[in-house]
Formats: structure tokens, sequence, C-alpha cells
């Protein structure tokens, strides 16, 4: 179950280091579901996730456009070919989201962890690869693209591919230093209920994998072997230290809990 499909990566990222930045409320509900949450692309802030580049997309509908001889009665379906795809990708492609860096980011905790009683989660490459446990069939871990979407170009082939293009963002964005995994929007035996309980299969083989009615999917992770340290926002209260290394105990967690380095 090792993802081992990598997208912008070279061997010696595999161990670098990882962040996610959580309220504590997301920490919780990782820690009580056992999983991490994979967001529906069309669902992210940005309104462009999942979009082709337009240099790409002009190309693509001039030969789409001249196909039009050939195939009378597919007009339409010729002209909406990339927003189809476009729009499909954005509904089956979910991803999860890290910062990779070996510091600490001010950005990441005021916009994602929110207050002084967020977390950030430390990982490292290799970890996520070897312990979320994705269809690895189905699965791409990388870096993302910061590109200018109005002129970037992309092969044709990649163009067609959510995957491929859920790993470009607008270059405004860059600052996020964001590595992905990228998977399908389809539920399975790795994934846990919106309850977090576990999914019995009948609620995964069939027409119970559409997850369409979702905005993403909770896929199981081995908690104990990704994380590999817990840090305090900063500002952190003692007594919210207290608490967060009692939650660490009481997940039978051998991750050390260390303060910001922030604030020293």
């Amino acid at each position: 179950m090792v993802i081992e499909k990598y997208k912008n990566l070279a061997e010696s990222d595999l161990d670098r280091t990882v962040w996610r930045y959580l309220t504590f409320q997301k920490y919780v509900s990782l820690l009580a579901y056992g999983a991490l949450w994979f967001s529906k692309l069309n669902t992210l802030v940005d309104q462009y996730e999942g979009h082709m580049p337009k240099k790409t997309d002009a190309e693509m509908s001039e030969k789409h456009h001249a196909f039009k001889a050939h195939f009378p009665p597919s007009h339409d379906q010729l002209d909406q070919a990339n927003v189809r795809n476009v729009a499909d990708g954005r509904e089956l492609t979910v991803v999860n989201c890290w910062f990779l860096d070996d510091n600490e980011s001010e950005k990441m905790w005021s916009e994602y962890a929110l207050n002084s009683e967020g977390v950030a989660i430390k990982s490292t490459v290799r970890a996520l690869a070897q312990f979320v446990r994705c269809d690895p069939r189905l699965t791409h871990i990388g870096k993302v693209q910061y590109v200018d979407l109005d002129s970037h170009s992309m092969t044709h082939y990649e163009a067609n591919q959510a995957q491929e293009r859920a790993f470009l963002k607008q270059l405004e964005f860059s600052a996020e230093k964001e590595l992905r995994i990228v998977t399908m929007n389809f539920r399975g035996p790795m994934c846990v209920s919106m309850d977090g309980d576990p999914l019995g299969p009948d609620e995964w083989q069939g027409v119970g994998m559409n997850n369409t009615g979702n905005d993403g999917l909770y896929i199981r992770a081995d908690l104990a072997n990704l994380i590999k340290a817990i840090v305090l926002a900063p500002g952190v209260s003692t007594w919210h230290e207290r608490l967060i290394k009692k939650l660490v105990r009481l997940t039978d967690s051998s991750a050390p809990v260390e303060r910001s380095t922030i604030e020293n």
C-alpha cells in the first residue's frame, strides 16, 4: 500500500520535512477518525484548481474544431470537451495538502492554525508515501508547480489528465510550498465515513464507491508512524500544552510535543 507514483520529486526530497497546520478542532478530528481529510478540487479556495492552462486549452479547442468535419453529429460534445473534462476532474479528484520546508512558517500558522490553540503535524515525504492508506494505483504524491496559467504549456495528453492538472497552481500561491497527495474521489476499504466509522463492503463496492455527494474523503493513516512530532502554535498557554500532551498519551503515540521556535 505504498504510494510509488511521484510528481516533481527527487530522491533527495523523500526525507524532507513536511508540515500540516491545523486548528485544534481539526487536530482532534484527525486523532478521533484516524484519517486524513482529502478535499475535492472544486471545494478549494483557489477557483482555478484543476483547470487547464489557457494556452493549452486554446490549442486543444482548435484541434477539436478541426474534428467537426469528420464527426458532424458531435459538434456540441467537441465544443464542450475541455469544459466537461475540467468539471469532471475537479469533482473526481481529491487532495491532501502539506507545507514542504525545513522550518516553521508564521504565514502558515496564521492562515491554517488560526489561533494559539492550533498545532502543526510534522512528518516526511517518505512517511506520507508509506503510511497514508490511499489506493496506490490511483494516487500520486508530489510538489505543486507554481505557474502562470495564462501562458504555461502542457502536452495535450497531460492536459487531459486531472491528476496532472492537480499539481498546477497560480504563481501567487508559491509561498505555500505545497506538497500534495492526489487521488480519486472514490470510497474504498481505506476510507472511513463522515462520522468516522469504518465502511462496510456494501458502502464502497459497486455504486457505493460514488462519493459525489460529499466535499471529499476521509482516508485512513497509520498516525503512530506518520506523525514525527507535534508542534504547538506560538503563544500557546501552559494549560493547552498540557491538554495536547494528554491527548497524545491517550492515543499511545510516541511523537514528541514541541513548542514553536517562532516564539523564542
